[in-house]
């Protein structure tokens, strides 16, 4: 038994942490891909670009030659329309009695622009679907609550460029938290609060940007709380 990858898989309600192969004995990663290919009667260039992979590197794959991320098994498989947990299962990931957690209803919710998210508190009773850049799913419950599209490398190496944030805005925030906070300026910004005492700063992570030392003359507005980050590929 040994550990192979640690990864956050939030897809039909399967939730995996740590990935440990179970049963030596099972179908091999490879060998059960390329069942599932003849099954769907693809050819190595069909399955390639199903999956957004060159077809060479899918018959590596299959044959043992390399070792896939979890994130390439993840495409291939969804190309193929199969089962992840009929997968981990067959590949023996995943314990026969063993079931995976249900993380609960997964529901839509808008990726804003950063200037609707300095006026989110205005327009949240009015915001129209239109009116969102994109939409992400989430099991995050509460009203009002939105998600961003990380822009710049203030924050690394927490959060990258392109790293969807989930923010809600009824979450009370304290020391040590990221949060979503507006300038007088009505810009969003996304930084770490911290908390001296009677002292507010808002800390970016990356040591290139200063911290900023909230007072009576910077008037900044916390919009809600960073209770989740989903990172796509």
């Amino acid at each position: 038994m040994h550990p192979v990858v640690r990864y956050t898989l939030q897809e039909n309600n399967l939730h995996v942490k740590l990935l440990v192969r179970y049963n030596e004995h099972m179908l091999k990663v490879g060998e059960y891909l390329k069942k599932q290919r003849e099954q769907n009667d693809m050819s190595l260039r069909d399955a390639g670009a199903a999956a957004g992979l060159s077809h060479v590197h899918v018959k590596e794959i299959e044959d043992g030659v390399t070792s896939p991320s979890f994130e390439k098994v993840m495409k291939i498989l969804k190309a193929y329309h199969a089962d992840v947990q009929k997968f981990l299962r067959e590949t023996g990931y995943l314990q026969p009695n063993v079931e995976p957690a249900n993380l609960g209803t997964l529901r839509k919710i808008p990726i804003i622009s950063w200037v609707t998210a300095g006026k989110w508190e205005e327009v949240s009773d009015f915001f129209q679907p239109g009116d969102a850049e994109d939409w992400t799913e989430t099991d995050v419950k509460g009203e009002h609550v939105f998600a961003l599209r990380v822009k710049g490398d203030s924050m690394e190496p927490e959060f990258y460029e392109g790293d969807i944030i989930i923010v809600n805005p009824h979450v009370r925030e304290s020391s040590g938290d990221y949060v979503v906070v507006k300038n007088d300026e009505e810009e969003a910004l996304l930084k770490q609060l911290k908390k001296y005492g009677k002292q507010r700063i808002l800390h970016p992570l990356n040591p290139k940007y200063a911290d900023i030392e909230l007072s009576d003359k910077k008037e900044y507005r916390i919009i809600g709380r960073i209770v989740k980050k989903e990172k796509r590929y």
